[in-house]
């Protein structure tokens, strides 16, 4: 079955569900789960340039989802490592792909998109961008939310 699960969590209700999801494969399988939380940046700036790139979310937050969702995995005895990366919304999709390939995940576990109406429109769906360039298997996790 699976021996590395590469899981993307966000500190909401999606993440809790893909962490159970992944708790659960883990378990049956002996996998190690590998958390990465992905603080969005975005640019601010002028016409032709940006003038700066900040991500709405503070260092710590970031630190505090991955610190809670390793905490939950250990406590059902999973192993589980992980990490906060930085990246523009556009690029989610990619990092995630880029950080599977490079630790050896044979699934990429990840939450629905959280955009409708005219904003789907408007950013592309980072688990849709994950399921289309993935070289591993992808696990779209459902949640009541």
């Amino acid at each position: 079955m699976y021996k590395n699960i590469l899981a993307a969590v966000d500190g909401t209700a999606h993440g809790a569900a893909v962490l159970d999801a992944v708790s659960s494969l883990a378990k049956l399988s002996g996998a190690t789960v590998h958390v990465i939380h992905i603080r969005p940046l975005q640019v601010l700036g002028g016409t032709f340039a940006p003038s700066a790139v900040v991500s709405p979310e503070e260092e710590a937050e970031g630190r505090r989802v991955v610190d809670e969702a390793l905490a939950r995995l250990r406590e059902d005895g999973v192993t589980a490592e992980g990490e906060v990366d930085d990246g523009l919304r556009e690029d989610l999709a990619d990092i995630l792909v880029q950080r599977a390939r490079a630790l050896g995940s044979d699934l990429i576990a990840v939450g629905p998109g959280h955009y409708s109406g005219i904003s789907a429109l408007l950013h592309s769906s980072v688990s849709r961008g994950v399921a289309k360039s993935a070289g591993a298997s992808v696990l779209l996790v459902h949640s009541e939310v």
